[in-house]
């Protein structure tokens, strides 16, 4: 699923081309509530998607199903793609607001992010169907 919605991102939005082939780094991604996990192998404009957790991750993240599909829904308003709504978008702030609360109250964590914010703003440009 998570490689046709980066195939079908690519081909409708040509310009996260160049995001994605500055991808460089391994993701696991975890969701606790559906007992899944995944590891997406990303080198330089290839992307190898690994069931369950292979090797030692650059980022982690983890969560429900939800709070995760809910990322690719984040709003990229910002030159950097961070996530920082337009206030007048009321399910922008709602999308962004959910994420935020799954995070403080600890039911959604990313593990590695201090150290790979690259890689993660990179991703999210090209897994969000936003920008």
């Amino acid at each position: 699923m998570l490689a046709d919605l980066v195939r079908q991102n690519i081909q409708a939005k040509p310009h996260k081309k160049v995001d994605f082939d500055a991808l460089n780094g391994t993701v696991a991604i975890v969701a606790d509530d559906a007992d899944v996990s995944l590891t997406l192998r990303f080198a330089g404009g290839r992307a190898t998607v690994h069931d369950g957790i292979v090797g030692i991750p650059d980022v982690t993240i983890r969560g429900t199903s939800d709070t995760i599909l809910a990322l690719s829904n984040l709003p990229l308003s910002t030159p950097l793609a961070l996530p920082f709504p337009d206030p007048r978008d009321k399910e922008a702030v709602a999308t962004v607001r959910s994420v935020m609360a799954a995070m403080r109250d600890g039911s959604f964590k990313v593990y590695g992010m201090a150290l790979n914010m690259p890689l993660l703003l990179r991703l999210t440009r090209v897994m969000s169907v936003n920008g």
